[in-house]
């Protein structure tokens, strides 16, 4: 006599997660902190060759730094536990309505300055003046948050950090570096703005330091 028995699955349970997973969970935090570097290097602009950023090149910043907190907040949140299928939408749908709105300021900084023979604002990188790479990273930012949440079933991190101590070291990483640039940014502001209620479009000082002296 033959008995049968049948294994009844949760269909509940998290599933484990695999090399993919792993790999998404990766370049969750490599999108951080690339657009951490697009403004490492604007930081080289603006404290090494003293090139002083205007309104509208301070305002692409932020939607950076906006668009790095979706894909931060699923770093934070596989840093605590499983991510959801959800949470990890919801962190690459921020990343792309974010970098949509900051591609619209640079285009617009683009075409301001598109008419010969205005020489554009500031200097340039490789022919190409950091507006226009601004542009350039916001398309690619939503080009890779795209395929992120077409690959959703591959890339969601799902348990990668539990049991990987690199990956939440990796994550706290990150975590603090976009804190890093988020404060710094918003310290340059002040000082290029200081007590006025707006920043000229073309600073030449740091507002600041120029009224206490």
């Amino acid at each position: 006599m033959i008995t049968m028995t049948t294994t009844t699955l949760n269909p509940e349970a998290p599933a484990s997660a695999g090399l993919s997973n792993k790999l998404g969970l990766i370049f969750a935090n490599l999108y951080v902190l690339g657009m951490c570097g697009t403004i490492g290097g604007a930081y080289v602009f603006q404290f090494a060759l003293w090139e002083y950023p205007c309104p509208m090149c301070l305002l692409q910043r932020m939607f950076l730094l906006i668009s790095a907190l979706g894909p931060a907040y699923i770093v934070h949140r596989s840093r605590k536990g499983a991510v959801t299928t959800k949470e990890f939408a919801t962190g690459w749908g921020m990343a792309i309505v974010a970098a949509l709105l900051g591609s619209t300021a640079s285009i617009t900084q683009v075409l301001m300055h598109i008419v010969p023979p205005d020489a554009g604002y500031a200097g340039a990188l490789f022919g190409l003046h950091l507006y226009t790479w601004a542009a350039i990273t916001f398309g690619v930012a939503v080009l890779a948050a795209g395929v992120n949440l077409v690959l959703t079933q591959e890339a969601q991190p799902l348990d990668a950090a539990a049991d990987s101590p690199v990956l939440r070291g990796l994550g706290a990483v990150t975590l603090a570096v976009l804190v890093f640039f988020a404060v710094s940014n918003l310290v340059a502001c002040f000082f290029l703005q200081g007590l006025h209620w707006q920043m000229p479009g073309d600073p030449t000082s740091y507002a600041f330091f120029a009224d206490l002296f």
